[in-house]
């Protein structure tokens, strides 16, 4: 009997779910995750009205930011289609977007695995070029679309990817600078306003070069093909200009340095028919006229300076063999300042050489404490997902140096940290710096102090050093001084208990220090002349 009743009195101590987990509770009807896959639902029943669509599971998990829909077959109603033969089949789709802790950046990814397309749902006239390359099927192993767009900044990078059995893979990259509408003189047709850094289309064949090459005239293919590609680009480039312009008879010089880039790849993929690059020259922040584009052909290439090339120029901006081996061994020391930011870049971020963080701190951190900002921000963000409180460190460091971007990293570091902590690791990087006297000669001069010690650009952020500066400032009628004292007391308060008695400790030391200058500097006499 006694060890029944602790049987059951153990038994009772056990969560519910524990007895009965199939017990339907109201925060199972009631879930972020279910109301998300709901609303999912719904906007499948809105596709449906636009085609048929059927698909074997749907599933959503909002911790991930991400939904997945599987074995998927539609039949889209085309125009074209008048006997309804179009069929879309998908193995399946992913839909990634922004993680729930982002708000800065807005992203998406959509990931199709196992597309197939029958040629009733081309156009005609892409059905003769299905033709034409002896396909009767689009197979689609693999296709990604990613965007990934900057609320501060409004910057962009669109990416598309696709492998096309036997065919070729597509990729396409935009990156822009800016990139949003302008509709105060049509919401509903808003003109764009895009200003690009690169675009690049690459190409790689995968079969479709063995599937039309004997069907190109031999010109195209032969030995003279580069003056033949030439003088074809060339006339078609020129009857496009006479469109614009009926009096015009040559291209301009963009136009020339794109023909030109076309004749000498061409010989180069003919000897080799791997990859064909269609990319940008430009020095990037370029604004894309679409309006004067239309009207005029001869606006695309002076905007984009278009170039044809067998491989995108960003593989030039790839490490050598060379510098690699040398920042990886005993002669790492030897290397200039510049080459060891360079690779210790390229290794954190795994652009130019594979990535490999631990090798490109050994690189970077030396720099940063020389007094490196680009060298203590690359630490910094390298740092941030693994050691918060390191990373902050090093954004202090890169903010002091006046690196673009350090403040904005400490903000969002701030957000996930104690207050007490922040104050120590402030202390930490300016608790023993020596305050300059010559601050002291203007208002302008304290309330400089102040500002810098607050945003920490220019100086490391110290919240205690910019109410001292900014308390000098405020006793002597400065109003912008009493804003930033104003802005530290609320930042405080909102922190709670803890953050306003760690606080309370800090300000009397930078106070007890403020009024040791005012009266040991008679400031009030200073200020009154």
């Amino acid at each position: 009997m006694r060890r029944l009743l602790a049987t059951a009195a153990a038994t009772a101590l056990l969560p519910a779910g524990a007895i009965a987990q199939d017990r339907v509770t109201l925060w199972d009807v009631f879930s972020l995750d279910r109301i998300a896959q709901s609303l999912a639902q719904s906007g499948i029943q809105m596709l449906r009205t636009q085609m048929d669509l059927k698909y074997g599971d749907l599933s959503v998990d909002l911790r991930r930011s991400r939904a997945t829909m599987s074995d998927i077959t539609a039949w889209p109603f085309f125009d074209w289609d008048e006997n309804f033969e179009c069929e879309i089949g998908i193995d399946r789709i992913t839909l990634l977007t922004t993680p729930i802790d982002t708000v800065e950046r807005f992203k998406l990814t959509a990931r199709v695995s196992g597309l197939t397309l029958q040629p009733a749902c081309l156009p005609e006239e892409a059905r003769e070029g299905l033709q034409f390359v002896g396909l009767d099927t689009i197979e689609v192993p693999r296709m990604t679309i990613d965007i990934n767009y900057g609320m501060p900044a409004s910057d962009a990078l669109i990416h598309i990817f696709a492998d096309v059995t036997d065919v070729a893979t597509l990729d396409v990259t935009g990156d822009f600078a800016y990139f949003w509408f302008d509709g105060r003189d049509d919401m509903e047709q808003p003109e764009p306003v895009w200003f690009l850094d690169s675009a690049v289309l690459e190409i790689e064949n995968r079969g479709i070069w063995e599937a039309v090459k004997d069907q190109l005239p031999p010109p195209i293919t032969g030995e003279g093909a580069a003056l033949t590609i030439e003088g074809m680009l060339g006339d078609a480039l020129i009857d496009l200009n006479r469109k614009a312009d009926p009096e015009t008879s040559s291209m301009t010089d963009d136009q020339r340095a794109f023909v030109k880039s076309a004749a000498e790849a061409w010989p180069a993929f003919l000897a080799s028919p791997e990859t064909l690059v269609l990319e940008t020259g430009i020095d990037g922040d370029v604004y894309i006229d679409m309006y004067a584009i239309e009207d005029d052909p001869r606006e695309l290439f002076t905007a984009l300076r278009p170039r044809v090339a067998l491989a995108p120029a960003r593989t030039s901006e790839l490490l050598s063999v060379d510098l690699l081996t040398r920042a990886s061994g005993d002669a790492a020391d030897a290397l200039s300042d510049e080459e060891k930011l360079q690779v210790g870049e390229a290794l954190i971020l795994g652009t130019g050489a594979p990535r490999n963080v631990a090798k490109g701190m050994d690189l970077l951190q030396p720099l940063a404490e020389g007094g490196s900002g680009a060298a203590a921000l690359l630490v910094a963000k390298a740092l941030l997902p693994t050691e918060p409180d390191a990373a902050y460190l090093w954004a202090l460091r890169a903010g002091a140096a006046g690196e673009t971007g350090a403040t904005a990293l400490l903000d969002r570091l701030e957000k996930d940290m104690a207050f007490t902590r922040v104050l120590e690791l402030q202390a930490e990087i300016s608790g023993s710096d020596e305050h300059p006297g010559s601050a002291l000669r203007t208002l302008s001069g304290i309330r400089e102090q102040a500002t810098m010690r607050m945003s920490g650009n220019g100086l490391a952020r110290s919240y205690g050093i910019a109410a001292m500066w900014a308390i000098l400032a405020k006793a002597a009628g400065d109003p912008e001084a009493s804003a930033i004292v104003d802005e530290i007391d609320e930042l405080v308060r909102l922190e709670g208990a803890e953050a306003r008695a760690a606080w309370a400790e800090t300000e009397s030391a930078y106070a007890d220090l403020a009024m040791e200058v005012w009266i040991g500097q008679n400031l009030p006499a200073r200020y009154a002349e």
